[in-house]
């Protein structure tokens, strides 16, 4: 049968007369969701036509082809779009059935007032459905036939690769079996692997939410050794993260989730993510290991690099939901819009729509398009990086209200009061306008999306943040550049999963993604589809930049550079390697991770590196743990340290709690040695990472922290006046960007506190430690403060750890932590306060109150209106 249908589906789609209709369909459907002033230009559809085209679907839909099923889906959907004929509605019924999209039609029954009249229909609908139909958190849900596919995969497998479109509902399948696991396992140890911090927040408050009345279980973020011994352990962690948990815990996992698999491929970071699944692996025989992304190829090379045998496929290329490209342009006669749908047979004509706007102003034009065509459904509007986002949300903000809303005044009011009162973010949000980069802090970004997942924001302005992972699907889409930052071209891939955002299953089954532009970008990254290509970073690096890395294992160590990553990825190769010579098995690690390396260049490569380990003379566990960082700086820090040790001078290298009044001059000079030895940077580098990092360490709300930055400008700022005499000719003084401060705030929080020196405070510990043993100073390691978490999560008192341990955001930790006097509250007593505390009373703003309630942390007492 299956033969069969597929010869017929060929021979049909060969005929000129299919492809002149199904154009014609998908150009008046995609019209249908545009504003009403649209004036059609596309090619009229029959109903002899229509008929044809779903005659053409019901073959389409019983073929195994990927390509073949998303045509008849398209032609199912795009129907409910534009007819109310019942009799079309019936076949395409059948069709969404015959393909599995049991969350397509639950929408369309409700929304579109679409059912089987006849009985057969019903039953086989019903029937159909149920075989699909799971409970997952406390419902019953029917599945996809691909989910169902996930689904049963998921227990029997030992190592899985999940690819298909961002909108097909495969992360929270994975997410739920993760916990079904441990929730009928008397005892099971599982980490989920999170590229960003924004989707690790996403996930970890699911999962704690899923597994809330479960006991025994520890649920957490920070990469720490669990102090009340649970059986059943899960970790959300980013691949940083879970090289510290590997480094403090040789216990294995029973199962290892790798979302955004592609992320293999993405220099230093992918070689960390790549080498923590070895390390894995490695340690448990019976681990299973699942990989998810939307849509990639490689999957093979992957796991060979890692050790992984006998990999499992779960792939798709089909979307549960109609995703329009359409392409925007500014009409002819210079009074609105011209519209035309981008289909895999070219470009097809939809209309046009006359506007008041002006359109000619290239600076303003993706605002205004926005505006013009995002009224209906939530927008989200890519931007190139912060700047660009806050700009073009500006902009639409300007133009673009909305009535009260009491939602966005609590929203903004938080933003006034938490980061500062001057981040014109907050009239924004007000206007029911926002912008987003990954950047902001957690509890500002998951307010916002929570805010625009309600419908309350309606326009979202963002930047490649959420390109990956999270889970903000919406009805519009507007991307007017294939380029991010300063103009590098965007991997094509990226651009199709954030297109991906434009549908939401099981609440539509439309969405339009604008291009706006389209012909005057530097490549029409959108004209067909393009996977993820899985190209594990360190072997590209070898492969790439042998020479290089030669020339760094002889101590040639390239320079960092801030707009490229090839220093870094030469770096972390050469490191890595260096610790796995340092580990003995450097030969067996080269040729199986890069097997096509010349048996000269494998001898060649492992010879050096095993000459540097033993001219570094440092243990391999401490290599092994701190590979990222250069292990030739390593060396001349350790030299520097074991001095400072024998002069007697430990004052001020022993890591101490922030909140101590000694503390900077600690800091800053701990900083200034890690950096004068680790990347050859000044002193002052040092002292004004310090700056920063101790108001970040002691839990220092934002407003406090902007303050010290717009502080040190303003004096910047005198100084070069009076160094200029404007003082004595009353020029009239420079005015100081506040949302660009803010924004550098955030850029020295997560590119150089959280990131940078979290990994050079480990790597300093661990050096330190060893210094104090091999000096006969042991006794003195106790008195080390664990200042690399304390960078991690931005407080120190074990209180606002405990409060974060239990999932809540910095912001809630630190307003928390002023409550209660004890802060020295371990987990459980954290809790137990949560759960007594009359929140209502405690005057906390209610985004912080809606995270706590989220998280189910307080009981809330009704209050008497």
């Amino acid at each position: 049968m299956s033969s069969f249908v597929t010869d017929l589906a060929n021979r049909l789609v060969k005929y000129p007369e299919y492809w002149t209709a199904f154009q014609a369909l998908q150009c008046k459907g995609a019209g249908s969701t545009l504003p009403n002033k649209l004036k059609y230009k596309h090619v009229e559809l029959s109903i002899d036509q229509h008929f044809m085209l779903l005659y053409c679907a019901s073959v389409f839909a019983q073929t195994n082809s990927d390509i073949f099923k998303t045509m008849a889906q398209s032609i199912a959907l795009n129907s409910f779009l534009i007819s109310k004929e019942k009799s079309i509605h019936e076949r395409c019924t059948r069709i969404m059935t015959e393909l599995g999209n049991f969350p397509g039609l639950a929408y369309i029954e409700k929304d579109y007032d679409s059912s089987n009249d006849t009985l057969l229909g019903i039953l086989q609908r019903r029937l159909s459905q149920e075989l699909n139909t799971v409970s997952i958190g406390g419902l019953r849900l029917p599945l996809t036939d691909y989910q169902k596919s996930i689904w049963e995969a998921l227990p029997d497998t030992k190592s899985l690769a999940i690819s298909a479109p961002t909108s097909a509902g495969k992360s929270f399948l994975v997410i739920e079996h993760m916990c079904r696991s441990v929730e009928f396992a008397a005892k099971f140890s599982t980490v989920y692997v999170a590229p960003t911090r924004a989707l690790l927040a996403e996930i970890l408050q699911t999962i704690k939410a899923r597994m809330e009345n479960v006991a025994g279980v520890r649920v957490s973020a920070i990469p720490s050794l669990d102090s009340e011994k649970n059986p059943k352990q899960i970790f959300v962690l980013t691949q940083e993260r879970l090289q510290v948990l590997i480094a403090i815990s040789n216990a294995p996992f029973d199962l290892v989730i790798i979302d955004e698999a592609q992320n293999l491929s993405d220099g230093s970071r992918g070689m960390i993510l790549q080498e923590c699944i070895d390390q894995l692996i490695q340690r448990g025989k019976n681990t299973r290991i699942v990989m998810l992304s939307p849509g990639a190829e490689g999957f093979e090379e992957a796991a060979e690099s890692v050790g992984i045998d006998n990999l499992t496929y779960a792939t798709t290329t089909v979307s549960p939901v109609l995703q329009n490209r359409i392409l925007v342009n500014e009409s002819e006669n210079k009074n609105g819009l011209t519209l035309q749908l981008l289909t895999s047979k070219g470009i097809q004509p939809i209309g046009q729509i006359s506007s008041d706007r002006d359109f000619n102003i290239t600076g303003s034009r993706l605002a205004k398009v926005a505006l013009e065509l995002g009224s209906q459904g939530g927008s989200l509007v890519y931007a190139t990086g912060p700047s660009d986002s806050e700009k073009v949300a500006s902009q639409i903000s300007a133009e673009y209200k909305i009535q009260k809303n009491n939602a966005l005044e609590e929203l903004a009011t938080f933003i006034e009061k938490h980061i500062h009162n001057e981040y014109n973010l907050a009239s924004m949000i007000r206007n029911g306008v926002a912008f987003h980069y990954g950047k902001m802090p957690n509890l500002l970004r998951e307010a916002i999306e929570a805010a625009f997942k309600s419908g309350a924001i309606r326009f979202l302005t963002c930047t490649t943040t959420l390109f990956q992972g999270v889970n903000l699907p919406a009805r519009n889409v507007f991307i007017g550049t294939p380029t991010r930052g300063k103009g590098t071209i965007l991997e094509p891939a990226l651009l199709w999963n954030f297109a991906g955002r434009a549908g939401r299953m099981r609440k539509d089954i439309v969405g339009n993604v604008f291009l706006v532009d389209y012909d005057q970008w530097p490549q029409q990254s959108m004209n067909n589809l393009v996977k993820f290509k899985i190209l594990p970073a360190f072997k590209q690096t070898i492969l790439d930049s042998y020479d290089e890395v030669i020339r760094a294992l002889n101590g040639d160590m390239p320079k960092l550079a801030r707009n490229n990553d090839r220093p870094s990825r030469i770096r972390s190769a050469t490191g890595l390697l260096i610790a796995r010579a340092a580990r003995g098995d450097i030969s067996e690690f080269v040729t199986r991770v890069v097997p096509k390396i010349s048996k000269e260049r494998l001898a060649n490569v492992t010879k050096t590196a095993i000459d540097a380990s033993k001219a570094i003379n440092l243990p391999a566990e401490l290599l092994s743990s701190n590979w990222t960082i250069d292990p030739f700086g390593q060396k001349r820090l350790y030299e520097k340290l074991v001095l400072i040790v024998k002069e007697g001078n430990l004052d001020l290298i022993i890591p101490i709690n922030p909140h101590d009044v000694r503390a900077y001059d600690v800091y800053s000079n701990i900083f200034n040695l890690v950096s004068k030895e680790i990347i050859g940077y000044s002193e002052k580098y040092g002292n004004y990472v310090a700056v920063y990092a101790l108001p970040w360490m002691r839990g220092l709300p934002y407003p406090l922290i902007v303050k010290k930055a717009l502080d040190y400008e303003r004096k910047k700022i005198n100084s070069l006046s009076e160094e200029s005499g404007e003082r004595e000719t009353h020029v009239r003084p420079i005015q100081i960007n506040v949302n660009k401060v803010i924004r550098s705030v955030f850029d020295v929080i997560e590119d150089i506190i959280r990131y940078q020196f979290v990994q050079f405070g480990k790597m300093y510990i661990d050096i330190l430690t060893l210094v104090l043993r091999t000096e006969s100073k042991g006794e003195m390691t106790s008195k080390i403060f664990d200042f690399s978490l304390a960078l991690e999560l931005g407080v120190a008192t074990e209180s606002s750890k405990s409060y974060v341990e239990l999932g809540l955001s910095r912001i809630a930790a630190t307003a928390l932590d002023q409550l209660y006097p004890d802060s020295k509250l371990d987990v459980p007593s954290a809790k137990k306060f949560l759960k007594t505390v009359d929140i209502n009373a405690a005057g906390l703003n209610q985004i912080i109150i809606d995270e706590l309630k989220r998280l189910n942390l307080v009981t809330l007492i009704e209050v008497d209106e």
